[in-house]
């Protein structure tokens, strides 16, 4: 069957229903080969998993703008499957799922439709857009192939860092795109349902996956929500446009913007810079012996010289504090060591009327750390724990957290009242025993989520699903009571590590967005800015794996790339402190006098782009809209990865645009290279060119106009009105 639309045209099988070609605007076939319409993931009583796909179909039938296609006794078993295409939109193809299950076995998860796309990746060919830590554009499956773990289509036990939606990957859509043209995938599901957005590489091309997990009864499912396909123009940004367009008018972003919502703290949208110290050790892993930082009152000095060298409010975030073990979740309190110093601290950190935070590790469980000498196994028996425990399909205890070279551990279900009241307990110890302006307590959560549970005893459907960040949401509300009702007159903040998933972001707003993890897969492009960045606010977090298998005494000017990637779009610049007060590569990299940053360089680069951010650019960067930047040709930055012929391509120049509300719009241009670069623009640029913080401007009105930058610069053009807000080809 061929179906034939202005801008798209899909054949399907008339013998199975799968989908055959799928072709856009210029007639190019994004399918590589056919593939099974629909997969079905069930499990029986004792948590064997059988999969079953859609074979021949019972009937194709045309009804209205659209067809159903029927099927029956799937698999050799009592299922019965209609799946329904809508044409009624001349780019878009709509679809859902209908599913009855007669059968004895619980229906877990649907994978629909099944799509197979040509594998035509390269650095100057077609890109894969995949929304997970934030986004990321993909040029080759290589990177995920040998530093990162493509997808199996599971969930348990947990991977971490993978497309699991809502979690670490906070968003639902996906592209495929050469620049020109493109495809368009996604789910328009504004009830957050749990999924797997995912893809891996099968037969010669690339699978997408929009899987989603059934958390009814398992017998009779139907989508309410449209999983869509269709087709646009341009890249990643014009992808991510569609979606945003969608996402506004749903109840997702039904929260206030932050300059609408008086119930946050005003520190959130004033200068500030965030600081990291860590108490003990010299990395995230290895020997946890007290270092410089300790006691905590050494650190007030360097707090100072923050302050003075940027000239705004420092958020001072203490790492490996705990009086526990580093990274031991879910019990932190009290710090380690002497608490009456710490006090010190805090009240030094609030004299001089700056934020203070604490990194925390999440609602995992930690029977026993591997760098320093804390076990609860004890504790874990004694309260009963195992109970709370979340498992697989096969109900048996295993250990599961994603920190698995930290600790031996496991996760908690939120939905366990247990762990619900251990949260709130943390919450009681801080909120009563110091003064935090900032809680980075879900760290290891990604995205605020918790991780999936099949346990049939904890009172939510035994498969994962959207009671998940239900439960989560309960949790969060709980510990904010704690503290508004210790500290009324105080509004403080709860975060997570990486930003916030959709259902999660009216909880979270300051989050330790974690968008570098996205090296090990591509490049990084700010997709979550551009969905979200009206609504929270993100600092760079600690970075840690930024330099993965990367020489930086070789590429110092990686530390350069990700500091200007992140504040063109917007986030708050972090500094993850080594010895003696100096900033180091990353969280994870030992501290070596001899292979640290150009200090005077890198911190003369950040105030400049910080003096930017607290001056000419405040109201864009803090509370503007990201929209498509126009073209920019510039030359290309090469990285070299150490394992086989890995090596990441950047553009030399870091840009993005912005518009306000009162009508401003700029767009913002860095060099974060160690010498000169040029840069070339299309069409007639009119506007005003600025190139310091404090420049009163130039005006400029040219075609096709070329800008030298020296290095570690940055430029801001604000165009002038009537110019239109999207990229010229």
């Amino acid at each position: 069957m061929l179906i034939q639309a202005k801008n798209y045209t899909l054949e399907i099988s008339d013998k199975t229903g799968n989908i055959l070609s799928f072709r856009g605007i210029t007639g190019y076939d994004y399918i590589e080969k056919e593939t099974s319409l629909i997969r079905l993931s069930l499990l029986k009583s004792d948590g064997e998993r059988v999969v079953l796909n859609s074979g021949k179909c019972r009937s194709i039938e045309r009804r209205g703008e659209g067809i159903v296609v029927r099927y029956e006794n799937i698999g050799g078993f009592e299922i019965f499957v209609d799946a329904s295409f809508y044409f009624d939109d001349s780019n878009f193809i709509k679809m859902r799922l209908k599913l009855n299950n007669f059968t004895d076995m619980r229906t877990e998860c649907v994978l629909y439709p099944g799509i197979i796309i040509k594998n035509r990746l390269s650095a100057d060919g077609y890109k894969l857009f995949w929304p997970a830590m934030e986004g990321v554009e993909i040029d080759t499956p290589d990177f995920r192939s040998e530093l990162m773990a493509h997808a199996d289509g599971t969930v348990y036990p947990a991977k971490g860092w993978q497309g699991v939606y809502p979690g670490a990957c906070p968003m639902q859509f996906m592209a495929y795109y050469n620049g020109e043209h493109g495809m368009y995938f996604a789910s328009h599901d504004e009830n957050c349902r749990f999924k797997l957005v995912e893809w891996l590489p099968e037969d010669g091309g690339i699978r997408l996956l929009q899987q989603v997990y059934v958390d009814e009864d398992g017998r009779e499912f139907s989508y309410d929500y449209d999983v869509v396909l269709g087709v646009f123009r341009g890249n990643w940004y014009d992808a991510a446009e569609i979606y945003r367009q969608w996402l506004s008018a749903s109840k997702i972003l039904d929260i206030p913007k932050l300059k609408d919502n008086p119930e946050l703290p005003s520190w959130m949208t004033q200068p500030l810079t965030v600081i990291t110290f860590p108490i003990r050790g010299c990395q995230d892993t290895g020997e946890m012996f007290a270092n410089g930082y300790y006691p905590y009152t050494n650190c007030l000095p360097y707090i100072r010289k923050y302050e003075e060298f940027f000239g705004n409010r420092q958020m001072v975030l203490l790492m490996h504090w705990e009086g526990t073990a580093p990274w031991a979740p879910p019990y932190v309190w009290p710090p380690f060591g002497d608490k009456m110093n710490f006090d010190k601290l805090v009240e030094g950190i609030h004299g001089r009327n700056n934020l203070f935070g604490l990194y925390c590790s999440g609602l995992g469980w930690t029977q026993k750390s591997f760098y320093y000498d804390y076990n609860r196994e004890d504790t874990f028996e004694k309260e009963s724990l195992a109970e709370c425990v979340e498992v697989g399909p096969t109900k048996k205890l295993q250990y599961t957290t994603t920190c698995f070279h930290i600790r031996n551990g496991y996760d908690l279900c939120p939905a366990c009242e247990k762990v619900k009241n251990i949260a709130v307990r943390e919450a009681e110890k801080i909120s009563s025993q110091t003064d935090v302006d900032y809680l980075q307590f879900f760290d290891q959560d990604l995205g605020g989520n918790t991780y999936p549970c099949y346990s049939d005893k904890h009172g939510h459907p035994p498969v994962p699903g959207k009671w998940m960040a239900e439960e989560m949401t309960d949790v969060v509300d709980k510990m904010y009571e704690v503290f508004k009702k210790e500290r009324s007159e105080k509004k403080m903040l709860i975060g997570c590590e990486a930003a916030a998933c959709e259902p999660l972001i009216g909880k979270m707003r300051f989050n330790d967005l974690r968008y570098n993890l996205d090296l090990m897969y591509g490049i990084p492009v700010p997709a979550y800015a551009y969905m979200f960045g009206e609504y929270v606010v993100n600092y760079m977090g600690n970075h840690t794996a930024a330099t993965r298998l990367l020489d930086t005494r070789l590429y110092p000017d990686n530390i350069f790339y990700r500091t200007a990637y992140s504040f063109a779009q917007g986030d708050i610049l972090t500094f993850m402190l080594k010895n003696d007060g100096k900033v180091n590569w990353e969280w994870n990299v030992p501290w070596k006098d001899d292979d640290e940053p150009d200090q005077e360089a890198y911190l003369s680069f950040s105030k400049m782009l910080n003096d930017f951010r607290n001056g000419l650019l405040s109201d864009v960067l803090r509370f503007g809209k990201m929209v498509k930047p126009k073209t920019v040709i510039c030359g290309k930055y090469t990285e070299k990865v150490d394992r086989k012929n890995l090596v990441r391509i950047l553009d030399e120049i870091v840009t993005t645009r912005f518009v306000t509300e009162e009508g401003r719009d700029v767009q913002i241009f860095v060099n974060f290279n160690r010498r000169a670069v040029s840069f070339a623009m299309c069409g007639n640029i009119a506007g005003r060119l600025y190139r310091f913080p404090t420049d009163e401007g130039k005006i400029i009105s040219c075609e096709n106009p070329e800008f030298d930058m020296p290095a570690h610069s940055a430029v801001a053009i604000e165009f002038a009105k009537g110019e239109e807000n999207v990229s010229r080809s």
